[in-house]
């Protein structure tokens, strides 16, 4: 059978101009003598090519600046390759930018009808599932008002759920999960996994890994505008942290920091250009007092202090928590300090509370790192360098597993004659 999606050698180039005219005079000057000023050649895409089959997701990754978005609006026909095929089956649904294709002066209601019909549905079919659209996007108070009035979440509930609800044979989502509540997102994620189960296919670009892991069959790594590998989620995700070790590395080479970026410590390792340190890292319990043992379910605190080698704009940071065998048990990340707290200074002390910490009796691992906004490589990540001992006030038990500490309370009752 033809794959529902092909891509064959694509590859994609824009031309970046460096000097634009000035004044009136000289753009006129250069429409009568015909000497413009092309720019310079920019490749955001070289030679990608991939296929998807129907009932597939392909999960697509790489940094900021890889391709991604260049390759999602090239598949949704949004620009046409400047060498390359790219040949589609069946109906083509698009998440690409928040609200993209709505009308801000037209009603959510409005803009259904026109989405659907632009859709390839008729007025009458499109009528059919709206009531199912609106509730979903839980708009039922909001859909007879401007879109222009909407918040960000309630564009995306909106754009989610009737680019889903009229059921296009191929889906393709560029980061949108990444807005609205958890609650909504799980709810999206859901219904992804139910338009999976019906045959359907998707493509997503998600910095978010573990949603990659959740829904795709395969993942296709982007490297400066090449398909770098492409293959089991688990594996590719490994090449793409790869990618980004050499990425610090390069970086930390122009800048000629001290040492390898890559440190090996008696307990975990460091990675980073420096250009922003973690100094040092405090654990706090719920008296207030440093340490590094809790009992679980109590709060802990953490703290990090950060310097600055240069001037730097902002920063993203990341935060997690795992066990010794390397599971995620929780993560947090903040794409914009400066957003945040403000502007960056110099240096500072950052803290992280966490009212409670079920977790089992176990040693665990805090991981934390400071990153460019474009999470492009690392200014200094700790891994498992930081060490937290959960323990038991109460005895310890051998027949609960796992990482969340839930006490069962087990019961049994006998069956009643009528059951």
């Amino acid at each position: 059978m033809e794959p529902i999606l092909k891509v064959e050698s694509v590859s994609k180039r824009f031309w970046i101009k460096r000097n634009r005219p000035a004044t009136l005079k000289e753009s006129l000057i250069q429409r009568v003598t015909g000497r413009y000023d092309k720019g310079n050649p920019f490749w955001a895409l070289r030679d990608v090519s991939f296929s998807i089959a129907q009932g597939q997701a392909l999960g697509v990754i790489g940094h900021n600046g890889a391709g991604k978005s260049t390759l999602l609006r090239l598949v949704c026909g949004l620009g046409r390759p400047t060498t390359g095929r790219i040949t589609r089956r069946g109906q083509t649904g698009s998440l690409l930018e928040l609200g993209s294709g709505f009308h801000p002066d037209l009603t959510g209601h409005e803009n259904l009808m026109t989405g659907g019909i632009l859709s390839g549905l008729s007025r009458n079919q499109v009528k059919v599932k709206e009531e199912e659209i609106i509730s979903f996007a839980e708009l039922e108070d909001f859909i007879d008002q401007p879109v222009r009035t909407y918040s960000s979440g309630m564009y995306m509930r909106l754009a989610f759920a009737s680019t889903v609800q009229f059921d296009p044979d191929l889906l393709v989502i560029d980061e949108i999960l990444a807005v609205g509540d958890s609650r909504f997102q799980q709810k999206c994620l859901d219904r992804l996994r139910s338009f999976q189960a019906a045959g359907k296919t998707l493509l997503l670009v998600s910095h978010d890994l573990d949603q990659i892991r959740a829904l795709c069959d395969e993942v296709l790594v982007l490297e400066e505008g090449r398909a770098a590998m492409q293959g089991e989620p688990e594996n590719a995700i490994n090449y793409y942290y790869d990618l980004m070790r050499q990425r610090t590395e390069k970086r930390a080479a122009q800048l000629d920091v001290v040492g390898h970026p890559l440190m090996q410590f008696k307990q975990g390792s460091r990675m980073g250009t420096q250009e922003a340190t973690i100094r040092r890292v405090t654990l706090f319990d719920g008296d207030n007092i440093i340490t590094d043992r809790l009992c679980d379910g109590s709060s802990l605190t953490i703290e990090f202090e950060y310097l600055l080698q240069g001037p730097l704009s902002d920063m993203a940071l990341i935060l997690g928590i795992f066990s010794e065998s390397h599971v995620k048990c929780f993560e947090t990340h903040l794409p914009s300090i400066r957003e945040a707290f403000g502007r960056l200074a110099e240096s500072g002390i950052l803290r992280c509370h966490l009212p409670q910490l079920p977790l089992l009796p176990g040693r665990y691992y805090i991981n934390v790192g400071l990153w460019p906004t474009n999470w492009s490589y690392a200014y200094d990540q700790h891994l498992g360098m930081h060490s937290l001992t959960v323990g038991n006030e109460k005895e310890t038990r051998d027949d609960i597993t796992g990482v969340v500490s839930v006490r069962p309370n087990w019961s049994i009752r006998p069956m009643d004659g009528n059951e």
